[in-house]
């Protein structure tokens, strides 16, 4: 009896997933059509490339959406249940509102696990594809000139760093090489290069100048045809690694991407906030439910248009929460951690207050 209810209430849910999903994915996929329409247009976006394009746009907008998805599912389908006395019937036949809620938090928490997984290992391949799309077919832009890349400084420990004028990523090669190494605050060496290349693992000058300097400031001044660089750990694929958004990321390459600003002395507190969101974002789902189900479970406000008005109010307060207190992280202002899970434990307490004050 227990098992057919819960088949019940979660086969109603997942069908307005699936129509939900589909109506307001369709209707973001027609909007940003019509903002691109004078792209393809103008560059002659061949049919084929167009649709290519919002397959894999339909993948940001699961990503982006998907626990907006999952509160608006919730709202409807407890809502028309509410409507039809069926939520009713089951608090008479000995169900509490808990038990009801049960089956919908389980199959959250399994949904925000598979947004997890999907944002991570599903997605960021296909957002790359999206992106080579929109810059090279739909936008015409030059991959060789996507490859150029100049004015490179990257810190190899403190007081030793190196700079390059220019590099081709393609060719792996670039020229104006300088490499400064100071001791106690003191310029002990520089190495300048007109040509730097990375060829078996290594990075190789040609046309070498090396100056030492000691604590007199005496100088030493060598020429070198070539000269081998170890200290570098750097690969020409990290000068080409451009971070874009962080969100479009997946985990492993965002925390890369760390790993190379601590080595290069750069800041990565937006990144470092960035990659607690990963955790925290996919569960909203789960919180969402909790402030879904006690609304839209009370027969006298269960009206479909008044539990899609609900959702796009909490989803908008919850935005808005969200992006003022990670923006306030990224400016240092609150700790990490209150920037990245204050909301959620916000809303989860709104979440239990209303469960715990809804009519069971």
């Amino acid at each position: 009896m227990i098992k057919k209810i819960d088949f019940y209430l979660l086969k109603f849910f997942f069908i307005s997933l699936f129509v939900i999903m589909l109506a307001i994915g369709f209707t973001i996929v027609v909007i940003n059509m019509v903002e691109e329409l004078r792209d393809f247009i103008d560059h002659n976006v061949p049919l084929v490339n167009i649709m290519e394009y919002y397959l894999y746009f339909g993948g940001w907008v699961i990503k982006s959406f998907f626990p907006v998805f999952i509160l608006l599912s919730t709202l409807f389908s407890v809502s028309m249940l509410a409507r039809r006395n069926e939520i009713l019937a089951m608090k008479s036949s000995g169900l509490s509102l808990y038990r009801i809620t049960l089956p919908f938090f389980l199959i959250s928490i399994l949904l925000a696990m598979f947004h997890f997984n999907y944002n991570e290992y599903i997605y960021p391949p296909a957002n790359k594809k999206r992106l080579e799309i929109k810059k090279f077919t739909i936008e015409k832009k030059s991959k060789e000139a996507l490859s150029k890349i100049s004015n490179i400084y990257r810190q190899i420990s403190p007081g030793y760093f190196y700079t390059i004028e220019n590099f081709n990523t393609a060719r792996q090669n670039g020229g104006n090489f300088r490499l400064y190494k100071s001791v106690n605050n003191q310029l002990s060496r520089i190495i300048t290069a007109e040509k730097i290349y990375y060829r078996d693992f290594i990075w190789c000058l040609e046309k070498v100048v090396v100056r030492n300097f000691d604590d007199s400031a005496h100088e030493s001044f060598s020429r070198l045809d070539t000269l081998t660089v170890f200290d570098i750990k750097d690969k020409p694929d990290d000068f080409a690694r451009r971070i874009g958004n962080p969100e479009d990321m997946s985990f492993d390459e965002l925390k890369q991407y760390i790993d190379l600003m601590k080595r290069t002395g750069g800041s990565y507190v937006r990144e470092a906030i960035d990659l607690k969101i990963k955790y925290a974002y996919p569960m909203t789902s789960v919180i969402v439910v909790l402030i879904a189900i006690p609304f839209a479970s009370n027969p006298r406000r269960g009206g479909v248009a008044v539990s899609f008005a609900a959702g796009a109010m909490i989803a908008l307060l919850y935005f808005v929460l969200f992006r003022t207190m990670q923006s306030a992280g990224y400016n240092e202002k609150i700790p990490e951690n209150l920037a990245v899970w204050g909301v959620n434990g916000l809303f989860f307490l709104a979440g239990l207050v209303l469960m715990i004050k809804a009519r069971k």
